[in-house]
């Protein structure tokens, strides 16, 4: 097959490139910089991220892309400010409508777009439930960039494609995201809840969020929003004494919540704030997780490592 990445340089992307690579599946990467591979299935095509507009981009092209995985976007682990509220923002736009502009113009239309999003979508909650049959108007800057870029990637539709738009919980891996953030009090013997500790981490092994990615893209029956996340979502303070057990390392002090608030300001809320979040799509369709609970995803990604 042939498969279009944007956003394939990234923490996700590279992995899922990997994955396919080894099918024999050839991966088109859409790159705002110059790369270049001489594996034989990897191929990198740059574009203008200054000027969305350009379509030069187009030409380099093959006739046929099967799957589109839609992950570009700049990071939300950097500081909210302005600025890059508004780059979060609109490169994740201007990188959908480039794709859809593309897509018209092509004879052979993709056969599925899965998007990524997040469950940062639906409200926070320390006592409500939500599936994807949940719908919310946006009540914070997340969840209206969330609702934004999947109105853009539902208007392929129009064109017959399959839309899945792909809401990711928090990422584990033992190198990248947001769990070496989360470990680090802990290797310095300073682990514990943060504020109330009662918020929900609803979450994903990054080995089951990639089997999900490849599963919603084979399966025709699915579009739609798709819950990226374990079946079984922890509080944080539930996070934190699995953390602490794998690593070996104290649970006893407590962060108070302000002080994320303080040092990072509206970003705090990916960590201070959460969701229940589960997967019913998947678990209707009898997706099978390798690492459906948090001890064992995190003895999998630390390998019992206590040092």
């Amino acid at each position: 097959m042939n498969v279009l990445i944007t956003g394939g340089t990234g923490f996700v992307g590279a992995r899922l490139t990997d994955t396919l690579v080894e099918e024999q599946d050839h991966v088109y990467i859409l790159s705002r910089g110059s790369h270049y591979s001489e594996h034989p299935y990897i191929h990198y095509i740059q574009y203008d991220p200054d000027h969305p507009e350009n379509e030069g981009w187009m030409e380099n092209m093959p006739k046929k892309i099967d799957i589109i995985y839609n992950l570009a976007g700049a990071s939300l682990q950097k500081i909210w400010t302005e600025s890059h509220k508004a780059e979060i923002l609109h490169s994740r736009i201007n990188v959908t409508r480039m794709l859809k502009r593309w897509a018209e113009q092509s004879e052979i239309k993709p056969g599925v777009l899965v998007n990524a999003s997040a469950v940062g979508y639906y409200p926070t909650s320390e006592s409500t439930y939500f599936d994807e049959s949940h719908t919310f108007a946006p009540h914070n800057f997340l969840s209206y960039v969330t609702a934004s870029w999947e109105n853009e990637a539902r208007k392929f539709e129009t064109l017959g494609v399959r839309v899945v738009t792909a809401r990711f919980g928090l990422v584990l891996d033992k190198e990248n995201g947001v769990l070496p953030l989360i470990s680090l009090p802990y290797k310095f013997g300073a682990g514990g809840k943060i504020g109330s500790g009662e918020q929900w981490y609803s979450w994903i092994h990054i080995d089951d969020l990639l089997n999900t990615l490849l599963f919603t893209a084979a399966h025709d029956e699915i579009s739609g929003p798709v819950n990226l996340t374990a079946p079984t979502p922890n509080r944080q303070k539930q996070f934190s004494a699995y953390l602490s057990a794998v690593l070996g390392k104290p649970n006893f002090f407590t962060t108070p919540a302000f002080l994320f608030s303080s040092v990072i300001g509206e970003q705090s809320i990916m960590i201070v704030k959460g969701q229940y979040v589960f997967p019913e799509v998947l678990m209707e369709n009898d997706f099978k997780f390798i690492f459906p609970t948090l001890d064992i995803a995190l003895e999998d990604l630390f390998d019992k490592e206590t040092d």
